[in-house]
């Protein structure tokens, strides 16, 4: 089913012309180069109707507009309860079966130790410690891994592949993608990033859209939990620095 839009309205009548035309040209009139024309037509129409499918179903300004509102509310949660602590990016296998982000209410220089599931709750304990309690959130990045068709595998070029896929072809935000790692920490720099980006205390958690997709798909890639250690924007590139909790990547 065609989606209405200008490229269907446009395919539509170019569709309807080109066979008028073409018929009466070709079995009434006898004329060759109007048939070719009323063809043409028709071609035009075909490539019309196949770009319709391409067009989003919400305007980028309405999609804008909730992203911002999302950030917004989470913003508005961390700033008042005055969390200062890095959020850790949970895989589907620990998070209710959907990447997550997990804010520690409680700041802790080491990644939590995670082996379990967390429950489908906004305020989660995710150890056995009294201080071990966080809010357990979905983030930009919990949205656009569904987009994926497949899961990438635990290796650099397997996550350069997915992001490419994902932050370069499917969601059109960025250029080029580039990944490396040492230890248990990976480097992504994403060339000519697209996705506004509005700097706050809610970054120094969550990191921006763009980083918080990148740690989710590295989080499923890995299956384990990942912190966003640094994000730092340079000559109109930006490179986010992760953590792979208790994993060698070498």
């Amino acid at each position: 089913m065609f989606r209405s839009n200008s490229y269907t309205r446009t395919g539509t009548v170019l569709l309807v012309t080109g066979v008028l035309v073409s018929a009466i040209a070709y079995f009434v009139l006898s004329l060759t180069w109007l048939t070719a024309l009323g063809i043409s037509m028709l071609i035009l129409s075909f490539v019309l109707l196949s770009l319709s499918r391409t067009i989003p179903r919400l305007p980028p300004e309405v999609c804008s507009l909730l992203l911002q509102t999302g950030m917004d509310n989470m913003a508005t949660i961390i700033e008042e309860l005055g969390i200062k602590g890095k959020a850790v990016y949970l895989p589907s296998s620990l998070a209710g079966g959907r990447p997550q982000a997990l804010i520690p209410l409680h700041s802790n220089p080491a990644l939590p130790h995670i082996t379990r599931s967390l429950p489908e709750r906004f305020i989660v304990r995710h150890g056995n410690h009294p201080d071990d309690v966080g809010l357990l959130l979905s983030t930009v990045g919990s949205a656009a891994f569904r987009l994926l068709e497949t899961r990438p595998g635990p290796t650099s070029h397997s996550l350069e592949a997915a992001l490419t896929t994902l932050l370069a072809g499917t969601l059109g935000v960025a250029g080029k993608i580039r990944v490396s790692s040492r230890e248990n920490h990976l480097t992504v720099e994403v060339h000519d990033p697209r996705l506004e980006d509005h700097a706050g205390w809610h970054h120094e958690c969550l990191g921006g859209p763009i980083a918080s997709i990148v740690a989710s798909v590295a989080a499923e890639a890995w299956d384990k939990p990942i912190v966003i250690k640094r994000e730092t924007k340079a000559n109109g590139n930006c490179t986010i620095e992760l953590e792979v909790a208790g994993e060698n990547l070498q």
